[in-house]
């Protein structure tokens, strides 16, 4: 109750329209609220409006009709509306189609509160009472029929809410409806899209119709550099590329080689986003021999896809993301991928010794390097290197020759200096040691 009376106190205003959607004057004037209310949208700041965006804002400075807005799985269509809602202070109601749907979804229906019947009011005749903003999700799923049962609302007519006593809500001046969808109604003539279904020609022509694709490649781009600044520019682009490459397989028009073969997924600018914040993720795999990059593919496309389009989907990320690339560590301010310390050594250490059994040439080697501040402890050094004979310590401070000792292969742990060595430099590393990688083989 409380937030519907914050709906009531919501006063209407007039917005620099430049001012609002790209922080810059225009003298443009678009309706928004002065204030938002629980249920506006966050605004997410990293959110860019590219040139798919326009028709939409050109469709909030003068919304003469309800708007459709179709478009790709996971081209944006929704996160637009949300965000350019959330920057004029509307409030939005969202309702998602299914083919299960009934119209008292969306209007309401009879419940009892405190012994007594009582109607409670359904997204769409609140949005048209407090002049909010109904949101009509994929509603390309939904039967015509059903969606046809909102033909006298698209024309502007009030509610006739038949359960309620015959209750009638006038649309408020700053009601606004939105439909978004992966078809343009007409039906899904592709195969991709299931579950989607034809929509009734005259319900169609109420909406003003704007199509929405993926972002272009050089704002997909800066977004992937914006939301993960850890991400080196040019594995961001490579990705990017990638993604688009994908689409064209998806959609048949692949020029990629032998790549010719149509496949069930798509990467989705949601799915592009979810790579990007999966490899960040994974990125200390990367001392372990794993790649994060192909590591993230599978789990933010690739599993949900047939084994063959998996398989052509890693022959493809093969070809586009050198070994140099995949590798290439996150920018830090920290210790670089040269110096690690922690349990991040302990897992690169660990993952390096892991399948090694037996010393063989290369001889093993670590080094380790102090770094915490005391009394004689900054800069000391500790180096163990095992060799088939035994393993090899040095240790000392700086600027000094140190000391040496050697313990014999059968005087380690089971015999092995791989092992001894792995556990006395364990105990290093959770001392304050650095472990360097660059003067460290294995």
């Amino acid at each position: 109750m409380n937030n519907i009376n914050d709906l009531c106190k919501l006063q209407p205003t007039d917005l620099d329209a430049g001012q609002v959607f790209s922080g810059k004057p225009s003298g443009t004037t678009v309706r928004g609220y002065a204030v938002p209310s629980a249920y506006t949208p966050a605004i997410d700041h990293e959110y860019i409006f590219h040139e798919s965006s326009r028709d939409v804002v050109v469709w909030f400075l003068n919304p003469q009709e309800p708007l459709y807005v179709f478009g790709p799985t996971g081209c944006g269509k929704t996160t637009c509306i949300k965000q350019l809602a959330a920057r004029l202070n509307y409030p939005v109601f969202e309702v998602t189609g299914h083919g299960r749907l009934e119209f008292a979804d969306m209007v309401g229906h009879l419940t009892v509160k405190g012994g007594n019947m009582a109607f409670e009011y359904g997204p769409l005749a609140l949005a048209m009472r407090y002049g909010a903003l109904l949101l009509l999700n994929e509603i390309d799923l939904t039967s015509p029929e059903i969606a046809a049962g909102l033909n006298s609302v698209l024309d502007g007519s009030p509610l006739c809410i038949a359960e309620n006593g015959g209750e009638l809500i006038a649309p408020h001046p700053m009601f606004r409806l939105v439909a978004t969808a992966n078809t343009n109604g007409g039906g899904d003539d592709t195969g991709l899209y299931q579950g989607t279904q034809r929509q009734n020609l005259a319900w169609l022509d109420r909406f003003t119709i704007c199509e929405v694709g993926y972002p272009p490649a050089d704002v997909e781009k800066s977004l992937l550099a914006r939301r993960f600044p850890s991400l080196p520019e040019s594995l961001c682009a490579t990705m990017v590329d990638y993604a688009n490459e994908v689409r064209k397989l998806f959609m048949g028009e692949a020029s990629t080689g032998n790549l010719t073969n149509t496949i069930e997924v798509t990467f989705s600018t949601r799915s592009l986003l979810r790579w990007g914040d999966l490899t960040v993720r994974f990125q200390p795999l990367a001392h372990q021999g794993i790649q994060p990059v192909t590591y993230a593919l599978d789990r933010a496309l690739a599993y949900r896809a047939s084994r063959e389009t998996r398989a052509m989907l890693h022959e493809l990320a093969q070809r586009m993301f050198p070994q140099h690339m995949e590798t290439e560590a996150p920018k830090t301010e920290t210790a670089g991928p040269e110096n690690l310390q922690g349990d991040q050594a302990l897992r690169f250490m660990r993952g390096q010794l892991h399948h090694t059994t037996a010393v063989a040439n290369p001889r093993v080697h670590l080094e380790v390097v102090h770094t915490l501040s005391g009394k004689n402890q900054n800069g000391k050094f500790w180096i163990g290197e095992a060799r088939p004979e035994g393993l090899m310590l040095h240790w000392g401070k700086p600027n000094t020759v140190g000391q040496q000792h050697v313990i014999p292969a059968e005087n380690c742990a089971g015999n092995n200096s791989v092992l001894e060595l792995e556990a006395r430099a364990a105990k290093k590393l959770t001392k304050g040691y650095v472990l360097n990688t660059t003067k460290s083989s294995f």
